[in-house]
């Protein structure tokens, strides 16, 4: 069984978007790490704002990390049922 860190993946999304210069999508993923005070609530946080980024014509530049948000809110998905 592999475990995947949900943390990490997320960090690395708010990077490469900061790259893509898409930051405020970047400051909302890292906020929600930050201000969340249970594992549940920054899930679901997390949830909530990869959703909203996969729904933005931003990320149209880059499959790369929409392929990891996509993956990441599986993840997500998976881990809050």
């Amino acid at each position: 069984m592999v475990n995947f860190d949900h943390y990490k993946d997320a960090r690395e999304i708010a990077e490469e978007l900061r790259k893509e210069k898409i930051e405020h999508f970047a400051d909302r993923i890292i906020k929600a790490m930050e201000e969340g005070s249970t594992g549940t609530e920054i899930f679901m946080a997390l949830r909530w704002n990869i959703e909203q980024i996969l729904k933005t014509k931003e990320l149209s530049c880059s499959k790369t990390i929409k392929d990891r948000a996509i993956c990441l809110y599986m993840e997500l998905d998976k881990a809050l049922q």
